[in-house]
């Protein structure tokens, strides 16, 4: 999904495949491949494909069924994450973050990290503060380490919206109330968003950001 023309053809034409197709090992492949390109409309486009594969169409209709999903313990986590598709796809994405949202405090741990992920899909503004928070506050180790994944490079944000992560990510690289894990995660994503190591020098880290913003 890499070469342009079949970026392009996916993002015009998907519409018209849902409900007329389906997964295949194959094209699960090609979706994951493209979700982890660094290239944005690649992962435009594996969203709009995986969408149409399951079913869900990029409308109203779509949003309430994956409302009505969500309320099955046994669908919600692929819920979640489709409902993440959804909204950064233009579907009320508003909503579907307040839907999604819900689920931050779940007791299931596999839901927390559902709900990360598809917040990080959504990728708006409004999202970086909840993904900031689970990553400081989740009792869960597995969460902690999603929301930094996915505030680093993982997801649907801008690298200007990481940046807006950075600036609280900094200040985490010394903070004492952190765990030690917690701040290795810090110093990953600052890594990744930075493409440079600081490791613990947490001053290097903030002349970085100073001069980088």
């Amino acid at each position: 999904m890499g070469d342009g023309a079949a970026v392009d053809r996916v993002l015009s034409e998907s519409s018209d495949w849902t409900g007329k197709t389906q997964r295949t090992p194959r094209t699960n492949q090609l979706i994951t491949s493209g979700l982890n390109s660094s290239n944005t409309p690649v992962r435009e486009a594996s969203l709009q494909a995986q969408l149409a594969l399951d079913g869900v169409p990029r409308n109203e209709n779509g949003l309430a069924m994956l409302e009505q999903q969500v309320g099955n313990p046994a669908q919600r986590p692929w819920a979640l994450w489709t409902l993440g598709a959804l909204g950064n796809r233009g579907v009320d994405p508003a909503h579907t973050a307040k839907i999604i949202g819900s689920y931050l405090t779940d007791p299931d741990v596999n839901v927390r990290a559902a709900s990360v992920d598809a917040l990080s899909l959504v990728g708006t503004d409004e999202t970086l503060p909840m993904l900031l928070d689970r990553l400081r506050n989740d009792p869960s180790p597995v969460v902690q380490e999603r929301a930094a994944c996915d505030l680093a490079q993982s997801g649907m944000y801008t690298h200007e919206q990481r940046m807006t992560a950075a600036a609280s990510l900094v200040g985490w690289v010394d903070d004492s109330l952190l765990t030690a894990q917690q701040r290795r995660w810090t110093v990953q994503a600052l890594s990744d968003i930075a493409g440079e190591n600081f490791g613990t020098d947490s001053e290097a880290w903030r002349s970085w950001y100073d001069s980088a913003r």
